[in-house]
């Protein structure tokens, strides 16, 4: 969990209720990140204690690497304070997505994890987990676990789809049986993606919710997405656009992954504030099925129903 000192309360309800509801059973530990030795300053010694007490000790704080968090060196700093005033989202915000989408498993407090469950400081779930979402995975031959599919904005990433084209041309050389056909569009934005030649048009917008996300990191270890990574922070759109890690995780996967290797979940009443989210029928659930998100659309099976050349 990535935490700023603004959402420590949020961060603490969130842990109060992962507990309560699997992970006082699991017994799962936490890495608990700020950006800053600044910003770990400004965390409360009572506010440390109350996260201590929900956990039962098992939740220690990290501070990011300059690497993982600044803008590099080589980026143009006109063009980001640009894109910041037309665009908006803060420094900050864009920061977060490459970390998300380059840094979070490199860092040495996760070294000793090969399993990695991402949490938000202002998520809920709904429901008693009363199974191991990772050993269910396991079982399944799973890399990746996610909850729900939506459609990302293009205006705050214009060039995303193309650079990663350029990336699929240039450098990559695809393993049988992955599923670009959910990122592009049909056979035909599948070829012309290979080809170097896709952009927006043929780009899905397709995309795991990825502020819940459980992966192996082997995923983002592999040399197909290291490479990938690389190419676009050379690229430099997590700044003079504002790149999200939610695209960029679920090209990662489309260009890595098969369709089995991917399980969503059905039955955790998850949810991200406040938005519309999955109320399972089920007891050990909380909400109402028609007073929380009727507007609810799963658009998992986009990812298991995918075109494929």
């Amino acid at each position: 969990m990535l935490v700023a000192p603004s959402r420590i309360h949020q961060a603490t309800l969130a842990l109060l209720n992962v507990e309560n509801r699997f992970n006082r059973r699991l017994q799962y530990p936490y890495v608990l990140f700020t950006a800053s030795e600044e910003e770990s300053a400004l965390i409360s010694e009572e506010e440390r204690q109350k996260i201590d007490w929900i956990t039962q000790g098992r939740a220690k704080l990290a501070v990011l690497t300059k690497e993982s968090w600044d803008i590099p060196d080589s980026y143009d700093k006109s063009r980001v304070d640009n894109s910041i005033h037309t665009i908006g989202f803060s420094f900050g915000y864009r920061s977060m997505c490459r970390f998300y989408s380059g840094f979070f498993w490199k860092h040495p407090a996760l070294a000793q994890y090969d399993w990695l469950w991402r949490l938000d400081t202002d998520i809920e779930f709904h429901c008693d987990i009363t199974y191991d979402p990772i050993e269910r995975m396991i079982d399944a031959g799973a890399l990746y676990g996610f909850v729900q599919i939506n459609a990302d904005a293009v205006w705050v990433q214009p060039s995303l789809a193309g650079n990663v084209s350029e990336f699929l041309f240039d450098f990559y050389s695809s393993p049988n049986n992955v599923n670009h056909g959910f990122v592009w569009q049909g056979k035909e934005g599948i070829e012309k993606a290979l080809k170097g030649e896709a952009d927006t048009t043929e780009w899905t917008k397709m995309c795991m919710y990825n502020n819940f996300e459980i992966s192996h990191r082997s995923i983002w270890e592999s040399e197909i997405y290291t490479a990938f990574f690389k190419h676009l922070d050379r690229a430099g759109g997590f700044f003079y656009e504002r790149w999200g890690d939610s695209p960029i995780h679920s090209f990662g996967i489309a260009m890595s992954l098969r369709k089995d290797q991917v399980m969503q979940f059905h039955d955790l009443g998850y949810q991200h504030q406040g938005w519309a989210y999955e109320c399972p029928q089920l007891d050990r659930c909380t909400c109402l099925k028609d007073g929380a998100a009727p507007e609810f659309d799963d658009q998992g099976y986009r990812w298991f129903n995918a075109s494929t050349l």
